[in-house]
Formats: structure tokens, sequence, C-alpha cells
């Protein structure tokens, strides 16, 4: 479990382009998306992308 820093709008790495994912069954890929669960859950969001952390991956979750 790993809760990342949200960027917020106007930081530089958000505007850098986000890479496609072609491993989807990479423990590198589901460590990602558990991150991204329990820091959008500890942000109590309802959606977050791997930009957001400072990945630059096209992945995004969604959820409640």
């Amino acid at each position: 479990m790993s809760i990342h820093t949200i960027l917020k709008m106007g930081d530089p790495r958000l505007l850098r382009h986000a890479q496609p994912v072609f491993a989807f069954d990479a423990p590198e890929l589901h460590q990602l998306v558990t991150d991204l669960q329990d820091t959008m859950a500890a942000a109590n969001g309802a959606g977050l992308a791997a930009p957001q952390i400072g990945v630059d991956l096209q992945v995004v979750i969604f959820g409640s």
C-alpha cells in the first residue's frame, strides 16, 4: 500500500505525454493500480489517473 501525493494543476509533470500500457499482467501494473486505489481512497476521490501521481502511463481508475 502506497499513498502518493496527487499533483495539482500547474505542475509541469502533468503536461508530459502518457504512454500506452502493453504488459497488462505485469506485477508493476498491478502495483500501480493498487497504489492508485489507495491514493484515491485516501483523498475520498471518485477517479484518478496515473499521471496525477507522476506516472506517465495511460491508466485511469474510477470507483466509490
